[in-house]
């Protein structure tokens, strides 16, 4: 059996799309569950709207705006889900018709396979060079293939699996047990960093499980709604690098990512400084290290 979770907040437009997306799936998911955190019932009607006259699917709807943010609304999904596989995917998405069916094949294929992610089909070209860059200074603990496949022409055939010990959260797939050892960390407000931060606990966990379906396809249109600006996403970003980081001081090598890693985040917030000829993504990364650095971590 099969759940697909969507966590959603404020965008019913966005998770109309990607619900009808859902709808035409060659494989189904038994039961559909939204987390829906709105203020308002714009979501729910246009859920509820495109689904009534699909009897096959189970529709779990929760409305709740006490929920946290998206860790605490992927917990409630996993609480709910009565599926034997639990696929998460975010409301701003456009999945390809066969995205389900690859899941579940890979699972059966593979059955020592404990989690997966896939690929996003709509980057830009022009991340082949940020790809470069990326790699370049995300070393140790933060060594991550999945951008590179990301980046990748998808007309290629790539049928083998890739291990990785980071999946992207919203493109992600796991088989419920995994959630009676492991849980998501509500505690130290991770957003960015909360899919590695799970993946890579999972990896260590149970060891050598995680892998990269380049099979399980989908298009992300980010939506605007609920995005940071650059300055609050650098600050974002580089304190929960630390909090990332001060979880696996004692992994190896770590120390040494760290600090390469915050040089490049650096970098990365001048050439944004630059490009739209404000201080304030280098305002924003300067206050992110110092959150980060009084920043403790709840274990």
């Amino acid at each position: 059996m099969l759940t697909l979770v969507i966590p959603t907040k404020n965008r019913p437009n966005d998770i109309h799309k990607a619900i009808k997306s859902v709808l035409f799936q060659t494989k189904l998911p038994d039961e559909l569950i939204v987390v829906d955190q709105s203020k308002d019932n714009l979501s729910k009607l246009a859920i509820k709207k495109i689904i009534s006259n699909c009897q096959k699917i189970k529709l779990i709807y929760i409305h709740d705006t006490k929920i946290k943010g998206l860790v605490d609304a992927k917990r409630v999904g996993v609480e709910n889900a009565s599926g034997d596989i639990i696929c998460f995917i975010e409301d701003d998405v456009y999945l390809e018709p066969s995205y389900l069916k690859a899941i579940e094949f890979g699972f059966k294929k593979y059955p020592k396979m404990l989690g997966c992610c896939g690929v996003v089909t709509n980057q830009s070209k022009t991340l082949l060079l940020y790809s470069l860059l990326f790699h370049f200074f995300h070393i140790g603990i933060f060594a991550d293939p999945r951008v590179t496949f990301n980046c990748l022409p998808h007309k290629l055939n790539i049928k083998s699996l890739i291990p990785s010990d980071k999946l992207s959260g919203g493109i992600s797939a796991w088989k419920k047990n995994v959630f009676n050892s492991v849980s998501f960390d509500l505690y130290n407000n991770f957003h960015m960093f909360e899919d590695i931060d799970f993946s890579t606990r999972v990896a260590k966990h149970f060891g050598n499980c995680l892998y990269i379906n380049p099979n399980v396809r989908l298009a992300h249109y980010c939506s605007q709604t609920n995005r940071d600006v650059l300055d609050i996403r650098q600050r974002r970003k580089v304190r929960e690098c630390f909090t990332y980081y001060k979880k696996r001081k004692d992994w190896p090598s770590a120390r040494i990512s760290f600090y390469w890693l915050l040089i490049g985040m650096l970098l990365e917030a001048v050439f944004q400084s630059f490009s739209c000829v404000s201080l304030k993504p280098i305002h924003g990364y300067l206050l992110g290290l110092q959150d980060g650095y009084e920043k403790k971590i709840v274990s």
